[in-house]
């Protein structure tokens, strides 16, 4: 994910990761600049979003989901045409 990242200089990023994790400063030590993570209390939801597509799947945003578990991972059009809007109609999180 980092990788696909970097390939993005020109797009604001935000990680939406469950407050309070053990993992999250692991997380957060390795954003490159620029990118934000915000912590949701009660947050379970997996998807990464652009304007374009939503990435919805299995995988948690730690060590194993992201390097070492098989996860089940699907791609879909965003209907809404706007990362923003998808995060907040979808998952009730208001940037």
């Amino acid at each position: 994910m980092l990788d696909a990242i970097s390939e993005l200089p020109d797009t604001d990023v935000t990680f939406i990761v469950r407050e309070g994790e053990d993992h999250n400063d692991f997380v957060r030590e390795r954003l490159p600049d620029g990118v934000t993570m915000l912590e949701i209390e009660d947050l379970h939801a997996k998807v990464v979003v652009c304007d374009e597509y939503a990435y919805i799947g299995s995988a948690n945003i730690t060590r194993g989901g992201l390097t070492l578990n098989r996860e089940v991972c699907e791609v879909i059009e965003n209907e809404y045409d706007n990362a923003v809007i998808y995060v907040e109609e979808e998952l009730d999180v208001y940037l």
